[in-house]
């Protein structure tokens, strides 16, 4: 039995390329729908149909296709292949009998229609599309390629209309790097018709639905049904820790609770430890100084009254491994403390992605991104997002404690990429 693989946009058409190709005796043995997909999101769909005929054809030198077996083999074909015994039987109901007058071969593609319409085999239709349908989920799931199984490098590149450079500029203009950029667009030319392309506004509307679907955030920082919450900011140096816990510490207090204590472990810059005890005078908190994990555990025990604990850490350079171990020492799990990775939205994009991999031993469970209104473009809010996928908890859009502190959410964040200079201060 010789067996071949057809795709086609629909079932008419693909019927009459397996007749051309396998002639009129062919027997169809599955039928898939294929639906590619990038970043989770579906794309167009193909038609994959399984066809196959007891003896050999004689296929057009002009037609050759890479899955065609090979001269003189012959392959067995289990029921498995067609997955259950009721796809079994709807395929081998749809054997091509086309051995048919030429108004009756015009016609058949109208009888095929009219056959799947009627009463009797309407249940294994609806059957038929369920099991098409969750195929291609699990296809989704495990990144399967298409089913033309051709290695993408193989496939000629198209060349980008004009609207769709529009579309990829309009993305490097946000600040988001090119290769993303450049899948955006790519994904872009999948989901929308020509039309909408050149639509200003569905373009628009298409880039707010992808940035939103892509970004994480983190909705819930201080869960009702947590006693106390324990924060410990780190991160590089430079990029505003101490100045980010005290925004963090005066919103609490005015939106939920005074009752709350600062934890340093900032031992190495004298500043840093004098600075947070001035914002700790300033809002009537207690400061605690820690040198050892072992001190560190003694202050929770003393503030276990507390709602919210705050710790401070030395900027660590991300280079730098013995002191981002000596820190995680501090961190044992059994003390329940949030660390959210600090970073600076001034950063140069391959430093920020190296801090972001080396303070992952950490086990970062959020990330802050400070000095927002010291950039002209939010593009690399997506691109770590992309790249990291660790959900942002807050921003920070200026020196102002707590006005410049705000938390983050998808709207917010998506009106910040999409609008360049947005992220400057408000007077």
């Amino acid at each position: 039995m010789q067996v071949k693989v057809f795709e086609s946009k629909d079932m008419a058409s693909g019927l009459k390329m397996i007749k051309d190709e396998l002639g009129p005796d062919a027997l169809i043995l599955s039928t898939k729908t294929i639906r590619s997909s990038k970043f989770g999101l579906p794309g167009k769909s193909t038609m994959e149909i399984t066809a196959a005929i007891d003896s050999q054809w004689n296929e057009p030198a002009s037609a050759k296709s890479p899955f065609a077996m090979p001269s003189g083999s012959s392959t067995q074909i289990d029921d498995t292949v067609c997955e259950n015994e009721d796809l079994l039987t709807y395929n081998q109901g749809m054997h091509l009998n086309l051995q048919k007058s030429p108004r009756e071969e015009q016609e058949l593609p109208e009888k095929i229609e009219r056959t799947e319409k009627s009463d009797d085999l309407q249940t294994e239709v609806n059957e038929l599309k369920s099991m098409i349908k969750n195929l291609a989920k699990d296809m989704n799931r495990m990144h399967v390629t298409p089913a033309s199984h051709v290695p993408l490098a193989d496939k000629p590149e198209e060349e980008p209309s004009s609207e769709l450079r529009s579309l990829t500029q309009r993305l490097l203009d946000y600040g988001i790097n090119h290769e993303n950029a450049r899948t955006i667009s790519d994904y872009a030319r999948e989901t929308l018709t020509m039309e909408e392309l050149s639509n200003p506004f569905k373009q628009q509307e298409y880039l707010a639905e992808t940035f939103t679907d892509l970004l994480q955030v983190n909705e819930d920082i201080f869960p009702e049904e947590t006693r106390q919450h324990r924060i410990a900011l780190v991160g590089p140096t430079g990029v505003g820790k101490t100045t980010t816990l005290a925004k963090i510490a005066a919103g609490f207090i005015s939106s939920r609770s005074p009752s709350i204590a600062l934890i340093t472990i900032d031992t190495y810059r004298i500043a840093a430890v004098e600075q947070l005890k001035v914002y700790g005078e300033i809002m009537n908190l207690p400061v605690e100084v820690v040198l050892s994990p072992q001190q560190l555990e003694h202050m929770l025990l003393k503030h276990r009254d507390k709602d919210l604990i705050l710790i401070d850490t030395a900027g660590r350079s991300p280079r730098d491994s013995l002191c981002i171990d000596e820190l995680a020492g501090f961190f044992t799990p059994d003390l329940n403390i949030q660390k959210h990775l600090v970073l600076s939205a001034t950063t140069r994009e391959n430093e920020l992605f190296d801090a972001m991999q080396r303070f992952s031993t950490l086990g970062i469970d959020s990330t802050i991104i400070t000095k927002i209104d010291e950039c002209s473009s939010l593009g690399l809010l997506l691109d770590i997002q992309i790249r990291g996928s660790l959900p942002f908890s807050f921003i920070t859009n200026g020196q102002r404690v707590p006005e410049d502190l705000l938390q983050a959410e998808k709207k917010l964040l998506t009106d910040l990429i999409m609008t360049p200079g947005k992220g400057l201060t408000n007077e």
